[in-house]
């Protein structure tokens, strides 16, 4: 049995599916290319797919990673070509090789965030004065319920710049088994306080896409 950690790419139309359907969608895969992936015992046998940290619907990602383990002796890159074969080509496996890391180490990931305006330096102006406020409150869902958290003090700013067509955002946020947090959290609370303190400024849609996944140390999540 080899454990093998995917890293794949969801692009395009991919982003779009949920976390629950790409876990359908890779245990179809493995089935129609044949990969021989190693099943849990007990009284429920079922394939082992396992992914580190889930994606948020509508992000763009080409780091995301899938642990699962073969049966037999394949190879790892024949395995992640039968995949690719019946894979959806927004939904491709860049590299397979051997798990170095637990996932309990991941604890930041890495966004680039657009958001779309014919507006750049008056959006730029509104989001300046929307970060600069002392706090930034939003309900965020748990597993317990709803809480409200500041999502400025766990955002951390990397890089903010003009384009022709909107604002340019690097974002770096937590991540992992503690605490998650998604760039749509901080995206949503600025486009809410747009309409009241900024209203002239006009906005389309907002593209992100995660970058990276990192430990604790600042190194990649491998």
């Amino acid at each position: 049995m080899v454990p093998v950690r995917a890293t794949f790419e969801k692009r395009r139309r991919a982003k779009y599916i949920s976390h629950l359907d790409l876990m359908r969608c890779m245990q179809r895969a493995f089935r129609r290319a044949g990969v021989p992936i190693w099943f849990t015992e007990g009284f429920n046998p079922h394939a082992y797919l396992m992914f580190p940290l889930a994606l948020s619907l509508g992000c763009e990602s080409g780091c995301e990673c899938m642990d699962f383990r073969i049966d037999g002796d394949m190879p790892m890159q024949e395995a992640m070509e039968r995949l690719n074969r019946v894979l959806p080509p927004d939904l491709q496996i860049l590299a397979v090789a051997a798990p170095v890391r637990k996932h309990t180490d991941i604890a930041f990931a890495d966004y680039a965030v657009r958001l779309d305006s014919e507006q750049p330096d008056a959006l730029r102006t509104a989001w300046d004065a929307f970060i600069a406020q002392p706090e930034i409150l939003v309900e965020k869902k748990t597993k317990r319920g709803t809480a409200q958290v500041d999502v400025k003090a766990q955002a951390e700013i990397q890089d903010v710049q003009t384009a022709a067509d909107g604002l340019l955002l690097k974002l770096r946020l937590p991540a992992g088994t503690s605490v998650n947090v998604n760039p749509g959290l901080l995206t949503d609370a600025f486009l809410a306080w747009l309409p009241e303190h900024a209203p002239e400024v006009q906005t389309g849609t907002v593209h992100a896409e995660r970058l990276a996944i990192l430990c604790a140390d600042g190194t990649p999540f491998a």
